[in-house]
């Protein structure tokens, strides 16, 4: 019996669609966490492809790299990932489930709270609190100061199926990131894509991938009646999410769009500077 494909993918409502396609099939491996869990994977070959964050891609990329120069790789070997251009969790404006909530005025914000399961939408966070917000604040995570800490934080980033169930009453403003970043750029936002292993069958990939998404996409509603008795919102909440405010498409624009995050991220260290895109033709 030949070896499975290992795949990885985020536990969210959002990433449903695009591995719905994969549940019943006997020759796939579908492992499913939080987005911080799934660049370590790769990293570590325990997948060969994933619905990562796509601020991994850079930092996996620049490591594959360096790794390669280390070992002296043969000329024309193959290292490192790739960029699967078949689908991404993206937004043209708001997605409801990458938020940042303010309990602080905008402009005087010392400590953001981070949210431990991401790693796209808390460097997000981080590029438009300092771009856009005009702050400098410190940037926490929730182990950082303890489960009783002294000060409150002045904002907090939440992401995902919480995000979308969320309630912060004592928050003063609450901010869609996807949103922010729409008003700010211009372009679609990528929190996460399909990356693989470049020493991975990529052209039996593709068509793997390509298949579970016309058939995820196709079951949206379905999907999202699912998700909304899972999540505990209500339907037509969910298939609102599903059907309008997550984009699926990792076309130019969107390529445009994460190329855009990327220089903004890496000019604020949160990535390796000099990382190109890899794209499977």
């Amino acid at each position: 019996m030949a070896a499975k494909i290992r795949v990885g993918t985020v536990r969210f409502l959002n990433a449903w669609p695009l591995v719905f396609g994969l549940r019943d099939r006997e020759d796939v491996d579908l492992r499913s966490e939080v987005p911080s869990a799934l660049g370590p994977l790769l990293a570590r070959g325990e997948v060969d492809v994933a619905l990562a964050p796509s601020i991994e891609y850079f930092r996996l990329a620049a490591d594959g790299t360096e790794r390669t120069r280390a070992a002296e790789a043969p000329r024309g070997a193959r290292a490192g990932f790739v960029a699967l251009p078949v689908a991404a969790i993206g937004s043209r404006g708001a997605i409801g489930s990458a938020k940042l909530f303010g309990f602080a005025e905008q402009d005087r914000l010392r400590r953001v709270l981070l949210d431990p399961a991401s790693r796209t939408s808390n460097a997000l966070a981080r590029v438009l609190v300092i771009r856009r917000f005009g702050c400098t604040p410190h940037f926490v995570m929730p182990d950082q100061i303890g489960p009783t800490p002294s000060r409150p934080p002045d904002a907090e980033v939440v992401i995902g199926d919480r995000a979308l169930a969320a309630e912060r009453p004592e928050a003063l403003w609450v901010r869609d990131l996807g949103e922010e970043w729409h008003r700010f750029v211009r372009l679609p936002f990528v929190y996460a894509f399909w990356m693989a292993r470049a020493d991975a069958p990529l052209a039996y990939l593709m068509a793997l991938l390509t298949e579970a998404r016309d058939r995820g996409l196709a079951a949206r509603a379905s999907i999202a009646e699912e998700g909304a008795r899972a999540i505990g919102i209500p339907a037509e909440a969910a298939a609102r999410y599903l059907l309008e405010q997550v984009r699926y498409g990792f076309g130019p624009k969107e390529q445009a769009g994460l190329r855009a995050f990327y220089r903004m991220a890496a000019e604020e260290g949160l990535a390796p500077e000099g990382v190109r895109l890899s794209v499977v033709r």
